[in-house]
């Protein structure tokens, strides 16, 4: 007798085909995330004693977007998630940079006004 056999789900597959010790980082990698998070953070605070005008915001927006990306790359272990988890997470990033970006929009409409010190 023919016995039909159904294939296990697409996560259990992709489960099967994971080595369990694939996931583990080596610590080095840890450390070269946070020297660049560090960095980024020297980055954005002398840009800060830069005056470039509505620059500055932009410039440091930048760096933020970078470093959110850094996190939840190598922190957040979204390289070894499953695909769903990474769609949800580039999808949370494309609506934060969308808004970001209206405000950006907002912001630089306006007219620049020095600050009075």
């Amino acid at each position: 007798m023919n016995v039909v056999r159904t294939p296990p789900p697409a996560h259990a597959r992709e489960e099967a085909r994971k080595d369990p010790s694939a996931h583990i980082t080596p610590v080095w990698h840890y450390l070269l995330v946070l020297a660049t998070l560090l960095m980024l953070l020297l980055a954005s605070a002398l840009s800060a004693l830069v005056p470039l005008g509505y620059w500055n915001t932009i410039i440091n927006l930048g760096i933020s977007c970078i470093k959110t990306l850094l996190v939840m790359l190598f922190f957040m272990h979204e390289t070894e998630a499953r695909r769903l988890t990474r769609t949800t997470s580039a999808l949370g990033f494309v609506w934060l940079t969308i808004l970001i970006g209206l405000t950006l929009a907002d912001f630089l409409s306006r007219a620049y006004v020095p600050p009075p010190w």
